[in-house]
């Protein structure tokens, strides 16, 4: 077990506060469900992967041929749902991606 000893200032005075860590990660889930529905509409300083974009946006967005992708009823459904619900769907998309691409080398 590791001694709990507090923190000198030097490192606790440039922790970010509560709300800080908050509004950041507000900030950076806003950016994340923007590219997610319209990446063209997003600042070009977000460093999410394209791949990684596809999977998320498999079932939520739909295209038909020579047409840019519409969000689709399931997307629709996606950004009504509470932060916690698209953060549990988001992961077993990213999941349930990682299964099938290992599945693949197996």
């Amino acid at each position: 077990c590791l001694p709990r000893e507090p923190l000198p200032f030097s490192v606790t005075g440039r922790l970010p506060t509560l709300v800080e860590l908050e509004n950041y990660a507000l900030d950076q889930w806003e950016c994340f469900l923007l590219q997610l529905i319209n990446s063209s509409q997003v600042e070009k300083g977000t460093t999410f992967s394209s791949s990684m974009m596809k999977t998320f946006q498999r079932g939520l967005l739909s295209s038909r041929d020579g047409e840019a992708a519409k969000l689709s009823e399931n997307g629709f459904q996606f950004l009504l749902m509470e932060t916690n619900a698209q953060l549990w769907y988001i992961m077993r998309e990213y999941i349930s991606s990682a299964e099938v691409l290992v599945s693949f080398y197996l």
